[in-house]
């Protein structure tokens, strides 16, 4: 049995995700991909700076990242109205 084949699988393996624009690593895990498809992950300071719809701030668990992220949703901001409901890897 390979490494990845014995990890425990908790659901969120084949789950769309959405990953840090910084370094590269998972963040979020989506229940669906329409909800993956509305949402938007920007660096902090990027977003701020161009005046972008900011839902969440949140920080990369990577403990050598640990870059401040920018949670865009268009579903809240009246362009679709689908139900938001992800997982924040912490």
């Amino acid at each position: 049995m390979s490494k990845s084949q014995s990890r425990h699988d908790d659901g969120r393996r084949n789950m769309p995700k959405l990953k840090c624009p910084v370094c590269g690593k998972r963040v979020i895990d989506f229940a669906d991909v329409d909800i993956r498809r509305q949402s938007e992950l920007l660096e902090y300071r990027f977003a701020e700076t161009n005046d972008r719809d900011i839902d969440m701030v949140i920080r990369c668990p990577n403990a050598l990242c640990g870059a401040d992220l920018a949670v865009c949703i268009k579903a809240l901001h009246g362009l679709v109205n689908v139900p938001i409901v992800g997982t924040v890897i912490s």
